[in-house]
């Protein structure tokens, strides 16, 4: 598609999405932190099929929808039991109350399911009479699938109640049905209707208590313990690869042939409808997760999932993102009581309302058809085209994630590193960013490897030159210094006692035993090592390199960052002060802040310049980043370690356990104080309702 062609096509798009009404429910999508950021309205509710509006009698407890390839739509009125097929104009064609069966007039018992094949059959998960049916279009039989069959003793769980309640069918003719009470995953029959066994069985997940008193229990109570049972998927469908999309509670995987989740997950989250980082969960553990009841594959490698919680269709790209969501529970035309289906029509969803025994059809508005038009553009390989598209959805919502990682793709593939780390940035967008960041890092280095090597062959001369030099420069000032009188340094001075702290941290029992008993550190030295490292973790905080650095920094609080440092840092000294006070230790309180002081040099020495490195590394070489980090870590650790082991004159057990103790010591004072915090937050309100309440009497 040209560029004329794109631009036209966004011009209909524009005017037709001036008849799009405001919409009762919320649109958001959720930014890397998790928090919802607010967002256009992706689809309005455009009319309802029900009763009614089709010239029949009213729908009974619909459950399902299926858009056959030519576009027509059947829906399942299971509480009539009855199937209702529609043009795509939403005109009613036909209603299928049986089919003949021979010579006699079969009907259906509770059709809950049905699914549409390339070749117009359709298949009708007819529940209680325990069968498939295969119907032409226009209602004639073609064969019906009873139960599953097999030789096999324990493959079926005995007495068996075939009730099947989801199908689908792929290109080669196989069909796989879920049914009530299966929990191994989903039955597959063959091309005739033969049942040939499961595929992608659920996976278990007991909690870690679950597992601990399974390992501890005896045989007798673990013959009275529940069983570890997967949950049962509730949906499946087949996308136009042949890949089937299930779910289960809040999960969806993406099946290929043999059963294995080949679905990619690379948003800032899982596809799993709402964030549970989100405010307004972390606020109340009352509000209950999503619950994904039916999905939909769509071209282009989109997926729509319904959650029946709270009514709402979460719509992802293949990698996983999140492009939009819509819709919410109530009782306006708009909005659903008990969803339960869907199914597209073209860019249209339509949506089974069980509890209002209707079909709502929600269309796109000018926001989603943008963003369907991008990802159609950027898989045809119109890069150019994706961008420019992906540029009007910003137009519309500066908050969307995604269309800054399509126009940093777009902007990748013409080889415009600089620019498309820009927007990659601002997306958020790790890996990619880390991708474009490698090509323009080679870019600059092949620009500029003349002046690196002159630089380089320029340093290294003045080394060779220096190294010449220095035994001569060391002979004339031993010279000037022996003719000259030279006072001794006093081992207490501050800039003094700050050089030392290299010693202890390379040599740290001769180090914390000079520290204690020749006083070669000082208070003033230790709080300025306090001092630095706290200003190293605020550096580390701001200015870690983008790929490394997930924090929001909009809500970095510096006096915060500097309290997370120098608050553990008095607990520790003040709580193994008190603790090693009864354990016979032989430090004193400034003994214990200074040596403690000086075993967190390593923390300045590696993270600073570590965190000027990490703005010139990519992802790949995050390794080294981490590994640093860890040393830093652990040479800080076993400073500590050693420097309270010296000073208090332990063994290494006693130690051990000392500092262990000062640990939960520490969690026991922060426990004290948020209690006490608590308890005068509740009597300030007590004493405010009362108060209130005298002015309001008087």
């Amino acid at each position: 598609m040209g560029r004329a062609a794109i631009w036209l096509s966004m011009a209909i798009i524009l005017l037709v999405g001036q008849c799009v009404y405001a919409a009762p429910y919320a649109s958001y999508t959720f930014d890397f932190y998790g928090n919802p950021v607010p967002a256009p309205q992706a689809y309005t509710a455009q009319g309802v099929l029900d009763g009614a509006s089709l010239g029949i009698s009213p729908l009974r407890e619909p459950r399902d929808v299926a858009v056959s390839p030519k576009g027509e739509i059947f829906i399942a009125d299971t509480g009539n039991n009855r199937i209702l097929r529609l043009d795509s104009d939403f005109a009613l064609i036909q209603v299928l109350d049986g089919f003949l069966n021979g010579e006699t007039w079969d009907t259906f018992s509770s059709p809950v399911a049905l699914y549409v094949t390339e070749r117009d059959r359709l298949y009708v998960a007819d529940r209680d009479n325990s069968r498939l049916v295969e119907l032409t279009a226009a209602g004639e039989l073609v064969r019906v699938i009873g139960p599953p069959q097999t030789d096999l003793k324990g493959t079926l769980p005995e007495n068996f109640n075939y009730r099947p309640f989801k199908v689908a069918v792929d290109q080669g003719g196989r069909i796989y049905v879920l049914a009530e009470g299966i929990y191994e995953g989903l039955l597959e029959f063959d091309v005739d209707g033969n049942f040939r066994g499961f595929l992608g069985a659920p996976l278990v997940r007991p909690t870690i208590l679950e597992r601990f008193w399974a390992k501890i229990a005896t045989r007798e109570q673990r013959s009275r313990m529940a069983l570890f049972l997967p949950t049962e998927y509730t949906t499946v469908d087949l996308d136009e690869r042949g890949f089937l999309y299930v779910a289960e509670a809040n999960q969806i995987r993406r099946l290929n042939p043999s059963g294995t989740d080949v679905l990619r997950k690379n948003g800032f989250f899982e596809p799993i409808g709402d964030v549970p980082t989100a405010r307004q969960y972390r606020k109340s553990e009352e509000i209950p997760s999503s619950s994904f009841i039916d999905i939909a594959a769509r071209p282009d490698g989109l997926y729509s999932v319904l959650d029946r919680q709270r009514g709402r269709i979460f719509t992802y790209e293949s990698d996983g993102h999140l492009l939009y969501v819509f819709g919410g529970l109530g009782t306006t035309q708009a909005t659903l009581r008990v969803p339960v289906a869907l199914d597209v029509l073209g860019e249209s969803i339509l949506v089974v309302d069980r509890g209002g025994n209707r079909v709502v059809v929600y269309e796109p508005t000018a926001y989603a058809q943008l963003i369907h038009g991008a990802i159609r553009e950027y898989q045809g390989g119109n890069y150019q085209g994706s961008a420019e598209l992906w540029g009007e959805v910003l137009r519309h919502n500066l908050n969307h994630d995604m269309a800054y990682t399509g126009i940093g793709t777009a902007l990748l593939r013409q080889d415009l590193f600089a620019e498309a780390m820009a927007n990659f940035r601002l997306g958020n967008n790790r890996e990619q960013y880390s991708k474009a960041f490698s090509l323009y890092r080679r870019e600059v280095m092949a620009a500029n490897f003349g002046k690196v090597m002159a630089g380089l062959l320029v340093i290294t001369g003045a080394i060779l030159v220096g190294v010449k030099l220095k035994p001569k420069l060391a002979a004339g000032q031993a010279e000037a210094a022996a003719s000259r009188y030279t006072p001794v340094k006093n081992p207490q001075g501050y800039w003094t006692s700050l050089i030392y702290a290299k010693h202890v941290i390379f040599h740290p029992y001769d180090g914390f035993w000079d520290l204690k008993h020749e006083k070669r550190g000082t208070l003033p030295g230790a709080l300025t090592i306090v001092g630095l490292v706290a200003l190293t973790y605020v550096v580390m905080r701001q200015y870690t390199g983008f790929i490394f650095n997930p924090r929001d920094l909009s809500q970095l609080n510096v006096v915060i960052e500097l309290l997370s440092v120098l608050v553990p840092f008095l607990l520790w000294a003040v709580v193994n002060w008190a603790l090693t006070t009864l354990m016979d230790g032989k430090g004193t309180f400034q003994d214990i802040v200074i040596a403690t002081a000086y075993a967190l040099v390593p923390f300045v020495l590696i993270n600073l310049p570590l965190t000027l490195v990490s703005n010139y590394l990519t992802l790949e070489e995050g390794t080294f980043y981490y590994f640093l980090n860890i040393c830093a870590a652990v040479w800080t650790v076993y400073l500590v370690f050693a420097g309270m082991m010296t000073i208090h004159d332990y063994e290494t057990g006693k130690n051990f356990w000392t500092c262990l103790l000062t640990i939960v010591g520490i969690g026991v004072v922060l426990f004290i104080a948020l209690l006490f915090v608590h308890v005068i937050n509740v009597v300030v309100g007590f004493i405010s309702s009362v108060y209130a309440e005298l002015v309001l009497r008087l």
